[in-house]
């Protein structure tokens, strides 16, 4: 690894080598996200919170710099450019153009048997050799279904061959689904020889299960995470972000962390 990308890393992950990603990139096929309708007040609260990190858009991270000056900062180069009419995702950023906004590294989906994003096993590897040639490290969403209703969408094997072909085609850090169980998730941490973060998904019902599904995942060997919806839509973005900080980089218990998002300490 090179002293720059090396110094962006340490953007992303600090000494501990794990990292809080907070998502705020869903804009870009979704809108308006509901808990996520003025970017400023999020971003202001989750990097109170102590985020290491934010995924978010090229249009985020234009208007907003002065809220991102103290955090790492990925950018998403893919999306689904037509989303209503169910477009294939395809590229539609390059490094250069992230690099007018400062960003420390690249994001881009890996999807080897989704239907709508089986383009991306071809425009991620091109992604990678652009931004290996600036430094820049790149963040796969190593996903071997996508999100479709796939009924091996999160099974240990498929998660497992996703994120090792990601890593194989240039992925600097892997993003992927926490498989359920922590011992199946170690197959994973395993084959995988780039740092794993786990995706949030949508937001879950229970408070209790979503810290517990953190704390499996980290125990397994996971590097930390990326949330979204389960932060911002949460009653305190702030004190959610908190907690992710005590379990991700103080191995904090499940209860600890409970306490900490319901504002108590």
């Amino acid at each position: 690894m090179s002293d720059i990308t090396g110094r962006r890393f340490e953007r992303l992950f600090g000494s501990d080598g794990r990292s809080v990603v907070v998502a705020m990139d869903h804009g870009t096929t979704d809108g308006a996200v509901a808990g996520f309708e003025n970017p400023q007040i999020v971003l202001e609260q989750v990097i109170t919170g102590g985020a290491d990190a934010i995924l978010t858009s090229i249009g985020i991270a234009r208007h907003f710099s002065r809220q991102l000056k103290d955090a790492g900062l990925l950018i998403r180069c893919d999306g689904a450019t037509s989303p209503l009419l169910e477009r294939p995702r395809e590229l539609v950023l390059g490094i250069e153009d992230i690099l007018t906004c400062g960003a420390d590294a690249a994001a881009a989906m890996y999807m080897p048997g989704s239907a709508n994003g089986h383009g991306s096993t071809i425009y991620f590897p091109r992604l990678a050799s652009e931004a290996h040639r600036w430094n820049i490290p790149v963040m796969a969403e190593a996903l071997p279904y996508g999100f479709e209703d796939h009924p091996a969408a999160r099974a240990v094997d498929a998660v497992a061959d996703a994120c090792r072909m990601a890593a194989e085609n240039g992925a600097d850090i892997a993003k992927t689904f926490f498989t359920g169980e922590r011992e199946s998730f170690k197959k994973i941490i395993r084959s995988c020889y780039v740092p794993v973060l786990v995706l949030g998904g949508p937001k879950t019902h229970s408070d209790r299960e979503f810290l517990a599904s953190i704390r499996d995942a980290l125990d397994a060997g996971a590097a930390g995470v990326v949330i979204g919806r389960n932060v911002w839509q949460s009653p305190s973005p702030t004190a959610m972000t908190q907690a992710l900080v005590a379990l991700v980089h103080h191995d904090a218990s499940v209860d600890d962390a409970l306490r900490i998002a319901r504002g108590s300490r």
